[in-house]
């Protein structure tokens, strides 16, 4: 054997295994973009549907008008019961508050999952959506078309 040889050959050995540690820190950093991507699409789906149901809460509070007196408002105590009853029925938890006489208002909070982050350790995640319903009656501006 030449010393040229030689020499090669132990810088050879020397690189051994070098793509193996890249190819395992390029898999890291591919599996957390991915999720990245996954789990913040998860958060941005669970900050809509929190939005959702927190407007339709309000809405089936808003359908709870109280049409014994002169004036047209919430029945109070229904309209709490139509949004709670929504709220329990889509299964999140929030709060419901009447804010007028015409108006109230539901916070939800809706829970989830990290799919692939939760493999390193980062858990679940909570997302809170606000909506306000006001009762009107009428037509409040016309159509000039």
């Amino acid at each position: 054997m030449t010393t040229a040889y030689r020499l090669r050959r132990r810088s050879e050995d020397r690189d051994r295994g070098t793509i193996t540690v890249f190819t395992a820190l390029a898999a890291l950093a591919l599996l957390l973009m991915v999720g990245l991507v996954v789990d913040g699409a998860a958060r941005m789906r669970a900050a809509g549907r929190a939005d959702r149901l927190a407007a339709e809460a309000a809405r089936a509070a808003a359908e709870a008008a109280d049409t014994r007196g002169p004036a047209l408002s919430l029945d109070r105590r229904g309209a709490v019961l139509a949004a709670r009853g929504y709220l329990t029925a889509a299964g999140v938890d929030g709060t419901v508050a009447v804010t007028g006489p015409r108006t109230v208002a539901v916070t939800v909070t809706v829970r989830g999952r990290y799919a692939i982050l939760g493999l390193i350790g980062a858990g679940d995640f909570t997302m809170t959506g606000s909506a306000t319903a006001s009762l009107s009656v009428g037509v409040e501006a016309g159509d000039d078309s």
